[in-house]
C-alpha cells in the first residue's frame, strides 16, 4: 500500500513539474515574440516611456500584493505577512527606479548610477522576500501595523543611504555595459534564486492561501531576467526590453498565486465548511431537513432518507404542498400534512415560535406507516425539522424500564453513577436502606448524598491495580429519615468501557446495623460463659465463707450488750447479704435458672406490683404516680422473673433521682391491640441517659451508675428476651428516662380455641 502511495506522489509530481516546464517555455517564447516587436518599432522613439509602463506594471502587481496580505491577514493569521510588505518595499524601489532613469536616457552615468542601484536593491529584496516566504510562509505572528511601520523605515532609510552613497559605490555601468561589480550582484541573486526554488520543492503541491506551483514559477522567471541584465550592452540592447517582460513575467505568476487564490480561498473556505456540516448533520441519528428562504428543500441528511424510504434527489427542491404529496399522512385521506404549510409550519412563520413534540403518522416511500416525533424550528433565512422516530424512542424507554426493574428485582442496595460522580440510577432496596423519600437521588452528586445521610465512614481499603482504582470497600453509619443510625458496609467499583476507561462507577451497600447487634450479642454471651466458668467455683467457695460471717455477725449482734459492738455486727451482716446478691448474680450468669412459663393474668400480675412498690423501702421520698390499665389480659410468663425485672428497673430509677428536688416515679401500663402486647412503662425524672449510652445498656459490666455492675441490667434484658418480649428506652438529658417492658399477651380467639 506504501508502495502505492509514493507511486502515486511521484505521478502527481512528474505532472507537476511537466506543467511547470512547459509553462516556463511558453512564458520564454511569449516575451520573445513582444520584446522584438517593442524594440523593432517602439524602443528607440519612446524608450523612457515604455520602461515607465512595463515599471508600472510590475509595480502595481506588487503593491495589489501588499493589499491583499494586509486585508487578508485579518481572516487568516497564520500566513506570513513579509510576502505583502517585503513586495510593498520591492515597488517603492522600482518607483523611484523609474524616477531617475532619464539620467540612463540622457547619458548621465554619474546619475544614472543612482538608478542602476535601486534597480539591484529592488532585485535584491524581491529575491530576498520569495526566500523568506519559502522557509516560513504560515509562521509569521507580528503585528501587522509593527511590520507597517518597519517597512515605512526601509522606504525612507535606504532611498536615502542610495543618494548619499551612490557616488562612492563601485559602477554598475558604463559607455560598455554592466561592469563585473553589476555582474557579481546579478550572479548573487541567481544563487539566492536557487536555495528559495529547493526550498519550494517540497510545498510545490500546496494551495493554502497561496498556490506555491505559481510562487515556484515567479522565482523561475527571475532567473533569465538576471541573465539578461548580465548579457546586456546598451541601454537599448534587445535584451534589456527582454528582462523587463521575464520581471513582469514573475510579477504576473505572483499574481496567479496570492490574488486569484485569494479570491477563491473565501468560496473556497465556504464550500468547505458547508461540506462539514452536511457531513455533521449526515452523522446524526435523527431525521433532519431544512427550508431556504423560498420554502423549498434544500438539504435533506442521510437519517431523513432512511427513514422516509425516498432519495435525497427527490426531495431536494420541493416545497411543502409538492412534499406533502411524496410523503402524505397516514388517516382518513383528510388534507391536513405534516408537511403541509397550513400546519406545522405555518404555526413556525406566522407566531415566530417553534412547533414542539407533534406525533405523526405518515406513509414512507414503501407504503408503511411510520409513527414520528416532530420538531420545527425558524432559523434565518428559513426552516429546520427534526423527527423522531418514536418506535425507537420507545425502545429506548422500554430498555431503561427494564434496566429499572432489574435493577429493582435485586434484594442487594445498587446505585449507579457516571462518570462525574453524579447518580443515574438506584433500586428500591438502596432507597429503603437511606429511607429518604425526601430526596431525589437522581442527579445529585455522591458527595452530596453523602452529606445529606450524615454518612460518617468508619473503615475504607482501597484495592489498587496497575495505579487505578479498582476497589474501593467501607463501612460507616448513615441517618435514616426517621433520625435512626444504621451501619452499613459497601464496595464502590469504577465501570469500565472497551478501551479500559473510567466512565463511571456501581456502589453496592450492604445493611450490618442486625448483623453487627447479633455479633455483639455473641460477644457478650461469649463473655458471659466465660466469666460463669471461673466465677462458678469463686462463687461456691466464697458463699460458704459467707455464710460463716453472716452467721458470726448474728451471734455478735445476738449476745452482744455493747451498742456499738451491735451496730458493726449489723453493718457486717449487710455488706454480706451485698456481697451475697452479687454473687447470685454470677450464678446466674454461669447457671441460668430454668424460666417456669404460666399463664398469667395480666390485671392480678399488675395488682401485686402495686403493693410491693408502695409497700418498698426503696421509695422513701419519692413520689408515686401508678396510672395501670386494669383490662384483663392473659400472658405466658415467670410471674417470679417479671417482678425480678419490675423491682430491678424501679431501683435503677430511684437510683438516678437522689440528686433531684422533687423525685418522681411514674409507673403506667396499657395494651397495644394491633400487635397484642402489654406494655408497662417505669419514668423517673432523673438525669437522663445520653444516646450514646443507651445502646450498651444491658451489655454486663456497662453502667451508668458509679458502683454498679451492669449484671442486673442484663439478666433483665435476658429475661423479657426469653419471655419473647423487649425492652425499649427513651431518654432526655435533664429531663428524664423511660424503660418499657413489652411483653406479648394470649389473643382471646385462640385462648377460646385452647
Amino acid at each position: 500500500m506504501e508502495a502505492n502511495m509514493e507511486k502515486t506522489y511521484d505521478n502527481k509530481n512528474y505532472l507537476t513539474y511537466k506543467k511547470i516546464f512547459f509553462t516556463c517555455i511558453y512564458s520564454i517564447l511569449s516575451a520573445l515574440i513582444v520584446s522584438f516587436i517593442i524594440c523593432r518599432w517602439y524602443w528607440d522613439a519612446n524608450e523612457e516611456l515604455i520602461h515607465a509602463v512595463l515599471e508600472l506594471i510590475s509595480i502595481i502587481i506588487g503593491v495589489a500584493t501588499f493589499l491583499i496580505v494586509w486585508y487578508q491577514s485579518e481572516l487568516d493569521n497564520e500566513v506570513n505577512k513579509i510576502l505583502g510588505f517585503g513586495f510593498l518595499i520591492v515597488s517603492i524601489l522600482d518607483l523611484l527606479h523609474v524616477h531617475y532613469y532619464k539620467y540612463i536616457v540622457l547619458k548621465d552615468i554619474a546619475n544614472g548610477q543612482l538608478s542602476m542601484l535601486l534597480e539591484i536593491l529592488s532585485q535584491l529584496f524581491q529575491v530576498i522576500t520569495l526566500m523568506m516566504f519559502s522557509y516560513k510562509p504560515f509562521s509569521s505572528k507580528n503585528s501587522k501595523y509593527k511590520m507597517l511601520s518597519l517597512t515605512v523605515i526601509i522606504i525612507v532609510v535606504i532611498p536615502y543611504l542610495s543618494k548619499l552613497t551612490y557616488k562612492w559605490i563601485p559602477r554598475l555601468y558604463n559607455e560598455k555595459g554592466n561592469t563585473a561589480f553589476r555582474i557579481m550582484l546579478e550572479l548573487l541573486i541567481i544563487t539566492l534564486v536557487i536555495v528559495t526554488l529547493n526550498k519550494l520543492r517540497s510545498r510545490i503541491e500546496e494551495t493554502h492561501f497561496v498556490r506555491f506551483q505559481y510562487i515556484f514559477l515567479s522565482v523561475i522567471m527571475i532567473i533569465p531576467s538576471e541573465l539578461c541584465y548580465i548579457v546586456f550592452n546598451s541601454k537599448n540592447s534587445f535584451y534589456v526590453v527582454l528582462a523587463y517582460l521575464f520581471k513582469i513575467g514573475s510579477y504576473y505568476f505572483l499574481y496567479k498565486a496570492v490574488f486569484s487564490c485569494m479570491i477563491r480561498y473565501p468560496y473556497t473556505k465556504l464550500i468547505e465548511g458547508k461540506q462539514r456540516l452536511e457531513d455533521i448533520l449526515n452523522d446524526i441519528p435523527i431525521a433532519i431537513y431544512t427550508y431556504n428562504s423560498s420554502n423549498r428543500v434544500d438539504f435533506v441528511n442521510n437519517k431523513f432518507e432512511e427513514l422516509s424510504r425516498h432519495e435525497k434527489s427527490s426531495i431536494i427542491g420541493l416545497n411543502n404542498k409538492e412534499l406533502s404529496k411524496v410523503i402524505p399522512k397516514a388517516g382518513n385521506g383528510e388534507e391536513e400534512r405534516l408537511f403541509d404549510k397550513e400546519t406545522l409550519l405555518d404555526k413556525v412563520y406566522e407566531n415566530d415560535k417553534e412547533a414542539k413534540n407533534i406525533v405523526r403518522t405518515y406513509i414512507d416511500g414503501n407504503g408503511n406507516p411510520v409513527k414520528v416525533l416532530v420538531n420545527v424550528y425558524k432559523i434565518r433565512n428559513g426552516a429546520l425539522v427534526l423527527i423522531n422516530d418514536i418506535k425507537r424512542e420507545q425502545e429506548i424507554d422500554n430498555l431503561h424500564l427494564q434496566t429499572k426493574a432489574i435493577l429493582d428485582s435485586i434484594a442487594v442496595p445498587i446505585m449507579i453513577l457516571d462518570g462525574d460522580n453524579k447518580i443515574t440510577a438506584c433500586n428500591n432496596s438502596y432507597l429503603e436502606i437511606i429511607d429518604r423519600s425526601d430526596i431525589d437521588l437522581v442527579g445529585m452528586s455522591y458527595e452530596e448524598l453523602r452529606k445529606d445521610i450524615g454518612f460518617i465512614e468508619t473503615k475504607g481499603s482501597l484495592a489498587l491495580n496497575q495505579d487505578k482504582d479498582v476497589n474501593k470497600e467501607y463501612e460507616g453509619y448513615l441517618t435514616t429519615g426517621d433520625g435512626l443510625s444504621k451501619q452499613i458496609s459497601g464496595t464502590y467499583s469504577p465501570i469500565l468501557n472497551i478501551d479500559n476507561e473510567t466512565i463511571g462507577a456501581i456502589s453496592i451497600v450492604q445493611d450490618l446495623t442486625e448483623k453487627k447487634e447479633k455479633q455483639q450479642k455473641l460477644i457478650n454471651q461469649e463473655k458471659l460463659a466465660l466469666l460463669g466458668q471461673f466465677g462458678a467455683t469463686i462463687v461456691h467457695e466464697t458463699r460458704n465463707f459467707l455464710t460463716t460471717i453472716k452467721g458470726s455477725s448474728q451471734l455478735i449482734d445476738l449476745y452482744s450488750e455493747d451498742l456499738r459492738i451491735k451496730e458493726y455486727a449489723r453493718r457486717i451482716d449487710t455488706s454480706t447479704d451485698e456481697v451475697n446478691r452479687i454473687i447470685t448474680d454470677f450464678l446466674s450468669l454461669s447457671k441460668p435458672r430454668e424460666t417456669d412459663l404460666l399463664e398469667v393474668s395480666f390485671n392480678d400480675l399488675i395488682l401485686s406490683m402495686k403493693g410491693i412498690i408502695e409497700t418498698s423501702s426503696l421509695l422513701k421520698g419519692i413520689d408515686l404516680v401508678l396510672d395501670l390499665d386494669y383490662d384483663e389480659r392473659y400472658i405466658l410468663c415467670d410471674e417470679t422473673q417479671i417482678r425480678q425485672v419490675i423491682l430491678n428497673i424501679c431501683k435503677n430509677a430511684v437510683e438516678a433521682m437522689y440528686e433531684v428536688n422533687s423525685p418522681v416515679l411514674r409507673i403506667s401500663s396499657g395494651l397495644r391491640t394491633d400487635s397484642n402486647e402489654i406494655f408497662i412503662k417505669i419514668s423517673d425524672n432523673g438525669n437522663g441517659i445520653p444516646k450514646e449510652m443507651i445502646k450498651k445498656i444491658g451489655t454486663p459490666f456497662y453502667s451508668t451508675k458509679k458502683n454498679g455492675t451492669g449484671l442486673g441490667m442484663n439478666a433483665c434484658f435476658n429475661i423479657i428476651e426469653e419471655h419473647c418480649g423487649k425492652i425499649e428506652i427513651q431518654s432526655v438529658v435533664g429531663e428524664g428516662t423511660t424503660f418499657t417492658i413489652v411483653i406479648p399477651y394470649i389473643d382471646e380467639d385462640l385462648e377460646d380455641i385452647i
